[in-house]
Protein backbone atom coordinates (compact mmCIF):
# COMPACT_ATOMS: atom_id res chain seq x y z
CA UNK A 1 0.00 0.00 0.00
CA UNK A 2 1.57 3.17 -1.25
CA UNK A 3 1.40 6.71 1.38
CA UNK A 4 -1.05 8.39 -0.22
CA UNK A 5 -3.26 4.83 -0.15
CA UNK A 6 -2.46 4.32 3.36
CA UNK A 7 -3.78 8.09 3.79
CA UNK A 8 -7.11 8.31 2.32
CA UNK A 9 -7.74 4.98 4.30
CA UNK A 10 -7.00 6.50 7.56
CA UNK A 11 -8.95 9.66 7.30
CA UNK A 12 -11.54 7.63 5.96
CA UNK A 13 -11.54 5.33 9.25
CA UNK A 14 -11.18 8.43 11.35
CA UNK A 15 -14.31 10.18 9.74
CA UNK A 16 -16.34 7.22 10.75
CA UNK A 17 -14.62 6.68 14.29
CA UNK A 18 -16.14 7.32 17.72
CA UNK A 19 -14.96 9.57 20.28
CA UNK A 20 -13.44 6.44 22.08
CA UNK A 21 -11.21 5.94 18.84
CA UNK A 22 -10.72 9.25 17.93
CA UNK A 23 -8.94 9.49 21.14
CA UNK A 24 -6.86 6.55 21.09
CA UNK A 25 -5.62 7.57 18.01
CA UNK A 26 -4.62 11.15 19.04
CA UNK A 27 -3.10 9.55 22.17
CA UNK A 28 -1.08 7.15 20.18
CA UNK A 29 0.04 9.49 17.17
CA UNK A 30 1.29 12.14 20.55
CA UNK A 31 3.13 9.29 21.94
CA UNK A 32 4.80 8.66 18.04
CA UNK A 33 5.33 12.33 17.84
CA UNK A 34 7.16 12.67 21.09
CA UNK A 35 9.53 10.02 20.67
CA UNK A 36 10.52 10.92 17.20
CA UNK A 37 11.40 14.96 18.21
CA UNK A 38 15.08 15.34 18.79
CA UNK A 39 16.83 15.67 22.11
CA UNK A 40 16.68 19.30 23.95
CA UNK A 41 19.31 21.17 24.31
CA UNK A 42 19.71 20.36 28.13
CA UNK A 43 19.50 16.82 27.53
CA UNK A 44 22.43 17.19 24.60
CA UNK A 45 24.60 18.62 27.39
CA UNK A 46 23.54 16.18 29.38
CA UNK A 47 24.89 13.26 27.14
CA UNK A 48 27.34 15.09 26.48
CA UNK A 49 28.92 15.54 29.71
CA UNK A 50 28.77 11.94 30.85
CA UNK A 51 29.76 11.00 27.30
CA UNK A 52 33.48 13.40 28.08
CA UNK A 53 33.02 12.12 31.49
CA UNK A 54 33.42 8.25 30.52
CA UNK A 55 36.08 8.92 27.70
CA UNK A 56 38.34 10.89 30.72
CA UNK A 57 37.91 7.81 33.32
CA UNK A 58 36.12 4.43 31.37
CA UNK A 59 37.74 2.46 34.02
CA UNK A 60 34.66 4.26 36.14
CA UNK A 61 31.75 2.49 33.84
CA UNK A 62 30.36 -0.64 35.68
CA UNK A 63 28.91 -3.05 33.61
CA UNK A 64 25.07 -3.77 33.91
CA UNK A 65 26.11 -7.19 36.01
CA UNK A 66 28.27 -4.89 38.09
CA UNK A 67 25.24 -2.65 39.14
CA UNK A 68 22.91 -5.42 39.48
CA UNK A 69 24.99 -7.43 41.72
CA UNK A 70 25.96 -4.15 43.82
CA UNK A 71 21.78 -3.66 43.90
CA UNK A 72 21.50 -7.16 45.08
CA UNK A 73 23.88 -6.46 48.34
CA UNK A 74 22.20 -3.51 49.22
Amino acid sequence: MNTSTLRQELHEYIDSADEGLLKTIYEILQAANVESDELSDEHKRILDKRLKAYYENPEDVLTWEEVKAIYKKS
